[in-house]
């Protein structure tokens, strides 16, 4: 009897911003769980389809925008037509614009909800039914510990929106429940991704360094396990919850 994640016959898990950073991560390992894997960015991703054909499952990679109706349509189409029917998804696209409330603009505001608030949307609700479709299913959103965070600067648009995915989370999970799908959050600290990498100075990242009860700087594998925990088919009892994965951030 096959149990858990090591099954080789799981089906499809689609990963959303999976061209590189946390997404590419999640998206092999998923593969090398047993998925075949579903990919959605704005970038190429055939990167990650490299990565993850050397696993030997197979692999879709589509050029499109999450938050674009169409795209999300034609997308979904295509994983029908390509690939066993899904059983997880990971909304994992998203955006973080550094921006003081003041300075955000109505069109800030509204690129950073599109992008972070209308994909999943988007994406869960094209999909849902696939998922549902044999009583197991699995979906992961990304949020972020920073809806803790008072001392966050320069965040309202990114934190309105996670906090959101927080509640979206939570409600959607009472809906898909007595189907056999549950629906989770996993909440990081800041992550080294090579977009931080890029627009986070060291001087920041020490300053998060000295909020941690661990003081290092999350990588993108420390959330792993985490991933793999929330789709595993023995985790059928963990719902509606937010796992923080932040190195012990300490909330003053």
């Amino acid at each position: 009897m096959s149990s858990g994640i090591t099954d080789t016959a799981r089906g499809t898990a689609v990963v959303t911003g999976a061209a590189r950073g946390l997404g590419q991560h999640f998206a092999v390992a998923l593969a090398e769980a047993g998925h075949d894997v579903a990919i959605l960015d704005l970038d190429d991703a055939s990167a990650t389809r490299e990565l993850i054909e050397t696993t030997g499952r197979r692999c879709l990679t589509v050029c499109g925008d999450a938050s674009d109706p169409q795209d999300v349509h034609s997308f979904v189409a295509a994983v029908r037509n390509g690939l066993p029917p899904t059983r997880v998804l990971v909304n994992n696209a998203g955006i973080s614009p550094y921006a003081s409330f003041v300075d955000t603009d109505f069109a800030l505001w509204q690129r950073v909800s599109r992008v972070n608030l209308d994909s999943m949307y988007l994406m869960t609700h094209g999909l849902v039914e696939d998922i549902c479709a044999n009583g197991h299913g699995r979906i992961v959103n990304l949020t972020s510990s920073v809806v803790w965070d008072a001392q966050a600067r320069n965040m309202t648009a990114y934190t309105m929106t996670k906090s959101a995915i927080v509640g979206f989370t939570r409600a959607l999970a009472g809906e898909l429940g007595t189907q056999g799908v549950t629906v989770n959050c996993i909440a990081p600290g800041i992550v080294l991704t090579p977009d931080i990498e890029d627009r986070v100075a060291e001087s920041q990242l020490e300053i998060y360094r000295n909020r941690q009860a661990i003081p290092h700087i999350t990588a993108p594998e420390d959330l792993i396990s985490t991933l793999l925990y929330l789709v595993d088919e023995r985790t059928r009892m963990v719902t509606g919850t937010t796992l923080p994965v932040n190195a012990g951030r300490v909330i003053v």
